[in-house]
């Protein structure tokens, strides 16, 4: 539709049926009600790396740093701001100039992996004396375990999977139909909805990596 068009998601199902305009509309709501929520994350992240490039690392390990963070009536709204005002400024300048900047996107795929590689090499030793590595916290996340595992519950992590997807993959909103319209012609869409998908896995298992090893490794 994107391609088709050369227009973003509003004016792309206005041109293709003039009814279907508010179809366009809701498309383009729903990030903007996501974004919402991205906000508030990305201004928690933008605070840590302040902290850190600031040279506070140490103090924002305190078991109550982050509770008193976000429990303050204006850090987080300070920081929220920030956040949306330099992504306002990247969305400003477009997908070509702003989004795919050439260094943007590969910088945050090195660090994806950077982190992930580092999350493996963790070890802690708890008040036990038990120590939890990486390594263990990685085969835990590549273990299934069908321990209880019914029915019922196997629909309802289906139904999760499946909602993760519809997220990861931005179905139904307005941001691939705007994407597309940047799409040139002779793009195999078939051969990019594959790359699409393979690259949305591997990102996805490289996040798993990031997070799951860490957790194990602190929290056991």
């Amino acid at each position: 539709i994107g391609r088709r068009t050369q227009k973003s998601a509003i004016g792309a199902y206005a041109e293709m049926k003039p009814k279907w305009k508010f179809l366009g509309i809701l498309t383009f709501l729903v990030p903007v009600l996501i974004m919402t929520y991205y906000a508030v994350i990305g201004g928690w992240i933008t605070k840590y790396a302040v902290v850190y490039l600031t040279g506070q690392a140490k103090a924002a390990a305190a078991d109550d740093y982050f509770t008193s963070f976000i429990t303050s009536s204006t850090s987080p709204v300070i920081f929220a701001l920030i956040f949306m005002g330099v992504t306002a400024f990247i969305v400003y300048n477009g997908v070509q100039d702003g989004i795919e900047k050439v260094w943007m996107m590969p910088v945050l795929l090195v660090l994806v992996v950077i982190i992930s590689i580092y999350s493996l090499t963790l070890k802690h030793t708890d008040s036990s004396g038990q120590v939890h590595t990486g390594i263990q916290g990685f085969l835990y996340y590549l273990t299934p375990n069908l321990e209880g595992l019914t029915v019922q519950r196997f629909l309802q992590i289906l139904l999760d999977a499946m909602s993760q997807l519809f997220f990861s993959l931005s179905v139904s909103m307005g941001i691939m139909i705007t994407y597309g319209s940047y799409v040139k012609n002779e793009v195999n869409l078939n051969k990019a909805t594959n790359q699409i998908e393979i690259f949305d896995t591997g990102v996805a298992f490289l996040a798993g990596m990031m997070i799951i090893p860490a957790v194990f490794v602190f929290l056991g």
